[in-house]
C-alpha cells in the first residue's frame, strides 16, 4: 500500500495489526540549494503524513533507519550524520514517543560497505569482478534478513513502526506485519529535476 497526497489508511485496513509505515530515504546527491530545499520539504512532508496516520493507526512505537546499529545518545548522533535533511522531523517522532531500535548487525552492514567499494576500483580481471559480484549479492541478502529480523523481533502485534531505506530496497518482511509505504508527491518532482538537471561536474558529491 502506498500513501501520497493523502497519507490516510481505514481503520478496517490496518487494525489489530502490526504496521510498518517505509518511508524512502531521500538526500541530496548535488550541492543544489533548490534541491536541498526540496528534499527538506519531501521529509516535512513525510512527517505530516505519518502524523495523519497516527489517527487511525496509534502512535509510532518504533524507528528503524538504514544503518542505524545501536541505541542511546551514539545512535543519534549517528542518525544525524547519516540524515542531516531528515533528521529534524525524525526527531520529531522520537520527542512524541518513538524509540530508535538498532536495524542491522554492524559486521554484516561493514561487510557489505566494504564489498561494494571493492566492486567499484575492480577494473581488469573479470574473475575478480564476478566472484566480488557473488560475494556482494550474498552479503547483501544477508543484510536484508537483518533488518527484516530486527524489525520482526521488536514490532509487536497492534504496534506502528516506521522504517527509512532505501527506496530500491529488497527487505522482505514477515507476512503478518502490514507495510505501508509514505512517498510524499514532492518526491516525482525531486526525481524530474535529477532527470532534466545537468550535473556539474566540477561540484563536489556530498558524503550523505
Amino acid at each position: 500500500m502506498t500513501l501520497g497526497n493523502v497519507g490516510r489508511a481505514s481503520n478496517n485496513d490496518l487494525s489489530g495489526k502490526r504496521t510498518l509505515l517505509i518511508v524512502p530515504y531521500v538526500t541530496p546527491t548535488r550541492e543544489d540549494e533548490h534541491l536541498h530545499e526540496m528534499v527538506r520539504q519531501y521529509w516535512a512532508d513525510a512527517l505530516s503524513q505519518m502524523l495523519k496516520l497516527e489517527n487511525s493507526l496509534g502512535e509510532v512505537k518504533y524507528l528503524f533507519h538504514e544503518g542505524s546499529v545501536g541505541e542511546g545518545p551514539g545512535a543519534f548522533e549517528l542518525l544525524e550524520l547519516g540524515n542531516l535533511h531528515g533528521y529534524a522531523q525524525l526527531e520529531k517522532i522520537i520527542e512524541r514517543g518513538a524509540v530508535l531500535k538498532p536495524t542491522e548487525d554492524i559486521e554484516c552492514l561493514k561487510e557489505t560497505l566494504d564489498l561494494h567499494r571493492c566492486m567499484s576500483v575492480v577494473e581488469a580481471s573479470q574473475t575478480v569482478s564476478e566472484r566480488l559480484s557473488a560475494w556482494f549479492e550474498e552479503s547483501r541478502k544477508a543484510r536484508y534478513a537483518v533488518i527484516a529480523g530486527n524489525i520482526d523481533r521488536y514490532l509487536k502485534d497492534d504496534e506502528v513502526g516506521v522504517l527509512v531505506i532505501s527506496p530500491d530496497h529488497e527487505v522482505s518482511f514477515a507476512g503478518n506485519i502490514e507495510v505501508v509505504y509514505v512517498v510524499p508527491p514532492i518526491l516525482d518532482t525531486i526525481n524530474k529535476w535529477m532527470r532534466d538537471t545537468p550535473m556539474d561536474l566540477d561540484a563536489p558529491t556530498p558524503i550523505s
